[in-house]
């Protein structure tokens, strides 16, 4: 059986205002540039133009998530898998 390991992350206030400007500053373009990318093998199944639309939509939505978390001056903490 395979160990998961999961990463939290807590961003300050300051670092929320960062990644926001960084995120916004993320074209549709930029994006794709970086799912091409992806080692398909690494990847999985899911590879391609589905995908990536469905991975446009999320990120998109964690823009506005920041902006907003950045306006409010909050912290944000999440959990990455590997």
């Amino acid at each position: 059986m395979k160990a998961t390991i999961s990463i939290v992350s807590l961003l300050t206030p300051d670092r929320v205002r960062d990644v926001a400007g960084a995120m916004a500053d993320v074209g549709r373009e930029a994006l794709k540039a970086g799912y091409d990318c992806i080692d398909i093998e690494d990847y999985g199944p899911n590879f391609g133009h589905e995908d990536f639309v469905y991975t446009w939509a999320n990120f998109t939505d964690l823009v506005v998530f920041f902006r907003q978390a950045a306006d409010a001056g909050s912290h944000v903490i999440f959990t990455v898998g590997q």
